[in-house]
């Protein structure tokens, strides 16, 4: 059964993965906890493990403690409802996940684009209400 769900988790990465053909060698698709190398074509996603994240100065998982916001930047989700909520330290650039009390990480938004809380998605600031984006709150 554990050889079935290791082969089921290889096939959906390689299947749902950045396709690095045409690519230049280098880093791509980079959330905290995972990122996609690409060399000579060929892509591996890899996953950072407990305690570990994205580190772009060396370019690989590394101590939480070694890495400058958002990534090395640890939210208390211990009195959050589940959800997903915009680092409005990063400028909204980024989100971070809690779920049952736990701190699931950051995630980037693609460049130009920054977190919608009304629809869980990165989106263009003219779409996005204040403080994230350009438009204005209405008034409750």
């Amino acid at each position: 059964m554990k050889c079935l769900l290791l082969l089921i988790t290889c096939f959906t990465a390689t299947v749902l993965g950045f396709n690095c053909t045409g690519q230049d060698d280098g880093i791509y698709e980079i959330g905290c906890k995972s990122f996609v190398r690409c060399k000579d074509g060929d892509g591996e996603t890899v996953e950072c493990e407990v305690g570990l994240v994205f580190n772009p100065e060396i370019g690989d998982c590394d101590d939480e403690n070694n890495v400058e916001p958002p990534c090395g930047n640890w939210i208390d989700c211990s009195n959050i409802p589940d959800g997903k909520y915009p680092d409005y330290d990063q400028a909204c650039t980024s989100y971070y996940t809690c779920q049952s009390g736990e701190f699931f990480g950051h995630n980037y938004c693609p460049e130009g684009l920054v977190f919608n809380e009304e629809t869980d998605n990165c989106d263009y600031k003219h779409a996005v209400y204040e403080p994230c984006g350009l438009v204005p709150r209405p008034e409750k």
